[in-house]
């Protein structure tokens, strides 16, 4: 098992009674609602990130029918 680690931070109040309902209603753990939701969050944030930088080193619109041609080459 990984080693845990204590994290703190301060939320606004009503996304703390937001997180303190859903885990009551929904039987979950704050920590795990929590990790889950920033392991997400952090992958959003890299695919986001990759995107951007596949979008500066794309080489542009190709038509489909160059697309073709070169395929055909090959």
């Amino acid at each position: 098992m990984a080693r845990a680690e204590a994290f703190a931070t301060k939320l606004p109040t009503d996304l703390k009674q937001t997180l303190d309902a859903v885990c009551e209603k929904l039987g979950l753990r704050k920590n795990f609602v929590v990790e889950s939701a920033l392991r997400e969050k952090l992958e959003d944030l890299l695919d986001a990130n990759d995107l951007q930088e596949a979008i500066k080193e794309a080489t542009g619109f190709h038509p489909w029918e160059k697309v073709k041609q070169e395929l055909k080459k090959d």
